[in-house]
């Protein structure tokens, strides 16, 4: 009988160390006392055995974090996990531009024509051709003689997928692309391959307002990417009959990769009645492209989707909501209208920034708003607005070792230009985020370019805004930050006759005033308004002015501290073009 400890350490999972706990087992084996575990080919089998038990180890491990969100790392375990709180992972959206067209030589008597859906435009961005088409049908009016009209056009190849329902042999619904669009997919059910008659069915996004007879779909994430469109059984929704065809129209798109293309051309354009020719020019230039949403993404925004159980009552349900449901939006904001100044009772404003874009348009606005209206407490009004966006206005000092480098200070500036607005990118240009001073200052610092030594900035926040002019008006801005005395100035604008500007006495009032001929200042208007150096907030009363250069008038003030803080539907944003970059040489 063995004498020593006989029982197998089972804790262990490191190869050599499960390797050593089998010997150690054996060798308290009677028939195994002093065997050569090393010089025979016992060796061999203990590294099988070793081998098996490690590799079983991790296996089982590894399928054990694929169960939970947390710790899962395969796409499907994730995506599994997240269908299971009811969240859909967002797929890659095309970038959108807005182009003006502009018809000729249009058969006479053309009282209107339209421009079809999915009529195809292109641009190439290095050397690869990219296809845009029209995401709706277009009317072009006769106006005058002139066919134009301004459409949008959105990134993707347009493509057609049908599926025949059999209930002999069922399919899966699973559209064989990736890449796919989800905001194009528009699905409609053929009765059969005879009846050509066609039912619209829409994606549910709220079970509440769904019946046994609403023609809808639900929309899944399937394996590798793809997405999968989903019936109802008759519970909620209509289901499909035997011979039914479903029929899919969809865009495969690039992402982000279009965002930022300026110059498109006609590929095909027909639309029903002769013309000449065609031109095109871009108002805006494409933008809101994205990739797929990625994994981390998914493992944060499922639970906090999960959360609000597709109601609005906090007004963190406001913003899960809307961001889960609208890939183009990058950032959102909701408060009561308790908070508002003046406070509103009875509303929730909601402020939305789309990505690469400024605002949403008016149209975007109202969907959103029909969308989330739905899901409110009964007598509250959600509103939809437009950020405030409030600039930083930086000037910047790069100290540079002349002796150690061969790099320009033209370079040096360029690159901290570059920085700016990458800073701005990641760290500003949505709600809630603040400026902070000392990693804005860092990332300054840690540019690998010419050997720069060390910078120093300043700061100036500035509000922007267009007056109606010669109508008198009172305007308030809120800065939200505590200001320094004496720091308020503005762009030129004409004001009684003279190019005047604005100022404050250090007092608390706002002045207009003008220059004379020996550049001294001539103040026109001692009382032209308030500043709150506390709160940041500027009232002008009755201002009139009757032009102004630029096309908008700046407000621009100090901040009492480094950090810019936003509060609302605030938005703090750099812009590299408003920046003042000196590049100095410590060695001149």
């Amino acid at each position: 009988m063995a004498t020593a400890n006989t029982y197998l350490k089972v804790t262990e999972l490191d190869f050599e160390q499960i390797r050593t706990n089998l010997k150690s087992y054996l060798s308290t084996q009677d028939q195994f006392a002093d065997f050569n575990f090393e010089g025979s080919a016992m060796a061999t089998l203990l590294d099988v055995l070793a081998y098996n038990t490690h590799y079983n180890a991790y296996y089982l491990n590894m399928l054990a974090n694929e169960m939970f969100l947390d710790t899962a790392q395969q796409r499907e375990s994730v995506v599994s996990r997240a269908k299971e709180l009811g969240y859909t992972p967002t797929s890659a959206i095309g970038a959108t531009a807005n182009v003006f067209v502009s018809f000729s030589g249009v058969t006479s008597g053309t009282s209107q024509f339209t421009i079809p859906k999915n009529s195809k435009f292109t641009t190439t961005i290095d050397d690869v051709t990219y296809t845009y088409v029209t995401p709706e049908a277009y009317t072009v009016i006769n106006n005058s003689g002139s066919y134009t009209r301004n459409i949008n056009i959105k990134e993707g190849e347009p493509l057609t997928h049908r599926f025949t329902v059999s209930t002999s042999s069922p399919v899966r619904y699973i559209i064989p692309n990736a890449n796919v669009d989800t905001s194009s997919i528009v699905v409609s059910v053929q009765e059969s391959s005879v009846d050509t008659t066609r039912t619209e069915f829409t994606r549910a996004t709220n079970i509440n307002q769904i019946y046994s007879n609403s023609p809808v779909y639900f929309l899944e994430e399937a394996a590798d990417g793809k997405y999968e469109i989903v019936f109802s059984t008759g519970a909620l929704g209509k289901p499909l009959q035997n011979g039914n065809i479903v029929i899919v129209d969809y865009l495969v798109c690039n992402g982000d990769s279009t965002n930022g293309a300026e110059t498109f051309s006609i590929d095909t354009l027909s639309v029903g009645v002769s013309y000449t020719a065609a031109s095109l020019t871009t108002n805006s230039a494409s933008a809101g492209g994205r990739a797929a949403e990625t994994i981390d993404s998914i493992k944060f925004n499922a639970p906090k989707n999960y959360q609000t159980q597709n109601r609005a009552v906090v007004q963190n349900d406001y913003e899960r909501i809307i961001l889960a449901e609208n890939a183009d939006i990058q950032s959102v904001v909701a408060f009561g209208g308790e908070e508002a100044t003046p406070a509103v009772y009875g509303k929730v404003y909601i402020g939305v920034k789309p990505f690469g874009e400024n605002f949403a348009t008016e149209n975007r606005k109202a969907k959103l708003k029909a969308s989330i209206s739905t899901r409110t407490p009964l007598g509250i009004d959600p509103v939809i607005i437009d950020p405030e966006y409030t600039y930083i206005i930086p000037t910047v000092k790069a100290y540079y070792n002349a002796t150690s480098t061969t790099t320009s200070p033209t370079a040096i500036r360029s690159a901290v230009l570059t920085a700016i607005d990458s800073f701005s990118a990641s760290n500003l240009e949505r709600f809630g985020n603040r400026l902070r001073y000392s990693r804005f200052v860092r990332t300054l610092d840690n540019l690998s370019i010419g050997d720069i030594l060390n910078t120093d900035a300043s700061i100036q926040i500035q509000r922007r805004f267009i007056p109606t002019l010669d109508i008198s008006q009172n305007l308030t801005f809120y800065f939200n930050n505590q200001l320094r005395t004496g720091t308020l100035s503005s762009s030129q604008f004409t004001y009684e006759g003279f190019n005047s500007f604005i100022d404050d006495d250090g007092l608390g009032n706002v002045r207009i005033y003008r220059f004379d001929s020996n550049r001294a200042k001539v103040v026109l208007e001692s009382t032209a308004g308030t500043i709150d150096y506390t709160t940041g907030t500027v009232v002008l009363d009755g201002f009139i002015p009757s032009s102004f250069v630029d096309d908008q008038m700046k407000l621009t003030v100090t901040p009492q501290n480094l950090d810019v803080v936003p509060t609302r539907e605030q938005i703090l944003i750099m812009d590299s073009n408003d920046a003042t970059v000196n590049v100095i040489s410590e060695y001149t």
